[in-house]
């Protein structure tokens, strides 16, 4: 599923893995970070494939109607990665907290579970190495694979 121009998203999960593998690991990031523009805020756990990341503002209208909730935000602001894929997540709520450190452009999440992310000047990729499954999340767009 994508929205938005999906400027700068990779297409396929083979080159979102390429990305995070050849980015530099940032020693000081583990399971909570925000971009370098602090709009991206994302957090991973640590004992399983979970991940999610959100925009603060360039939320994303859904691609689909039924993406969102009929009683809830019309928009997408989130998007969460799973065992079973990555979703979009139209969110009232968030995992902004406060006090995450930045992860530099061109720099990578160290390990945690099997999950790992990249952030880039056009947006954020995390990917989960065991089910192949990752997304991509910027200003006004996204992308799931």
């Amino acid at each position: 599923m994508a929205a938005g121009k999906q400027r700068g998203a990779p297409k396929s999960f083979a080159e979102a893995k390429a990305r995070i593998d050849k980015a530099k690991p940032d020693p000081k990031v583990t399971t909570r970070f925000v971009s370098p523009t602090g709009n991206i805020v994302c957090q991973r756990s640590t004992d399983s494939t979970a991940a999610a990341c959100e925009v603060a503002e360039g939320r994303i209208a859904p691609p689909l109607p039924t993406v969102c909730a009929a009683q809830g935000p019309k928009d997408i602001g989130r998007i969460e990665l799973r065992q079973d894929g990555a979703y979009p997540v139209c969110n009232s709520d968030s995992i902004r907290r406060g006090g995450e450190p930045t992860l530099a452009y061109g720099s990578r999440t160290q390990p945690s579970g099997t999950t790992a992310c990249v952030s880039e000047e056009y947006g954020v990729t995390c990917v989960d190495t065991a089910t192949g499954h990752g997304f991509f999340l910027a200003r006004e767009t996204f992308v799931t694979f």
